[in-house]
């Protein structure tokens, strides 16, 4: 640190050392993404704990954002919706510029257009992977050779920026008291009490290959009832309900007394994500193929049974604290992560089996 101006160098640019720096975060769309890179965010935070670090992400991650206590605020940007119009980005431009000045940028984002933002909002220092976007970032990280989990994936870029990696190499999920009681509260009005076990399905996720057929939940169920009689909490989006409508019917046709008992528990398009994060957290595990709320179980601690199919978990696996199995099945002469279009015959993830899936809850319950 130079001692007269209060200045450090870092990659070779001079940045003032401001009690409360204020520090733009670009981050990913989806939700396993935005997990991945919370310990990179909280780096930042402990790199400079008086920061004003604002994030920047689709409107679906705002609850999320806000709930971190390394985030002091929270921006919406959707190239998809919102923000499809070369109109609509200058004004998100100029947005930025007003909200100014921003000490630092940091690029979690792949996108070239979302580099070049950071430099017409005037941010000084842009911290981000060099690959396509070098000439517009004041610091270039050169990518990894080898690939590597994507949380993995982030801390060497902070690496790389001149940051000191703590031990912290797994992701938290936060939501806040009012969370935890609406959602004691949806439990017990569905006849679970504190302290009860359950174990929770969520039967969707963003790709169709990557889901768990309903039939197989429903014959799981029936293996939970006989086994614990624990109630099964079943959580999705709106979207989801033509899945459980399925679910559902399965259950009824082949186990008519788990409806009418009742034994299965319908929350799906009925929670958001915080109050679904406080009902993992006090269940007896999660099951799920690849999608969101498997890494917010898994980021809340809760035991979580994942299953693969196209995609790899060594990439894009739970790495929160929860304990979580997984369980993939690759077919004959296909390879992880899959980008293609010819789907095997039976899909993906048929072939696990709801035997399978019950062995690996009992690990998970007996502990």
């Amino acid at each position: 640190m130079n001692p007269v101006s209060g200045e450090s160098v870092f990659g070779g640019q001079a940045i003032t050392q401001c009690l409360s720096p204020r520090i733009l975060v670009v981050m990913k769309n989806w939700l396993g993404d935005l997990l991945f890179q919370m310990p990179a965010l909280n780096l930042i935070k402990q790199k400079y704990p008086g920061a004003v670090i604002t994030c920047i992400a689709p409107e679906r991650c705002r609850e999320i954002l806000l709930a971190h206590p390394s985030v002091s605020d929270f921006l919406s940007f959707d190239e998809k919706s919102t923000h499809r119009s070369w109109i609509s980005r200058m004004r998100f431009i100029l947005e930025l510029r007003e909200r100014g000045p921003w000490d630092q940028g940091y690029l979690f984002h792949r996108s070239r257009s979302r580099a070049v933002f950071l430099v017409l909002a005037g941010v000084r220092e842009r911290i981000g992977y060099g690959k396509g976007r070098k000439r517009f970032l004041s610091q270039a990280i050169e990518e990894p050779v080898q690939p590597m989990h994507q949380l993995d994936y982030f801390l060497n870029m902070m690496k790389g920026a001149g940051f000191e990696l703590s031990s912290e190499k797994e992701y938290r999920f936060f939501y806040n008291e009012e969370d935890e009681r609406q959602a004691l509260e949806i439990l017990g009005a569905n006849g679970i009490e504190k302290n009860a076990k359950y174990i929770c399905f969520h039967l969707g996720a963003n790709w169709e290959p990557k889901r768990w057929p309903p039939e197989h939940f429903a014959a799981l169920a029936d293996k939970i009832e006989a086994r614990w009689h624990f109630p099964v909490v079943v959580t999705g989006s709106q979207n989801d309900r033509p899945l459980f409508e399925e679910f559902i019917k399965g259950v009824s046709h082949r186990f008519p007394k788990m409806v009418t008992d009742p034994f299965i528990i319908d929350l799906v398009g009925k929670t958001g994500l915080r109050v679904s994060a406080a009902i993992y957290k006090h269940a007896a595990c999660l099951v799920t193929g690849d999608s969101g709320p498997m890494h917010i179980a898994s980021g809340v601690g809760a035991p979580v049974v994942a299953l693969f199919g196209p995609t790899d978990p060594k990439l894009t696996g739970p790495r929160g604290t929860g304990e979580s199995i997984v369980l993939q099945y690759i077919p004959p002469g296909y390879e992880v992560p899959f980008f293609g279009k010819d789907l095997p015959e039976g899909g993906w993830l048929s072939r696990i089996t709801p035997d399978e899936v019950f062995d690996a809850i009992e690990r998970l319950v007996k502990k």
